[in-house]
């Protein structure tokens, strides 16, 4: 089963913008923007969201949480135009 990765930051610090690049290098195969922090999340999604209110109980077993910096730099997109 895919990992679900939610990346998270401010509103308007480029996650949207990145959002393809991020999904490829995490291999997600759905991208879920302006997560509400509540509604089910499919297995193997890249999930952006700004809250910090957000259900553990919507997503998956299998998941990880990364500050949207931290994505980036893992991503290797620090400073690259996406």
């Amino acid at each position: 089963m895919p990992s679900t990765v939610v990346v998270h930051g401010p509103q308007g610090c480029g996650k949207t913008g990145s959002a393809q690049a991020l999904a490829a290098h995490f291999g997600c195969t759905q991208i879920i923007d302006d997560w509400d922090g509540r509604a089910r999340v499919p297995a193997g999604s890249l999930v952006l969201t700004n809250r910090a209110d957000w259900k553990a109980s919507a997503l998956p077993a299998l998941r990880r949480v990364v500050p949207f910096a931290r994505a980036m730099a893992e991503a290797g997109l620090v400073g690259a135009e996406v």
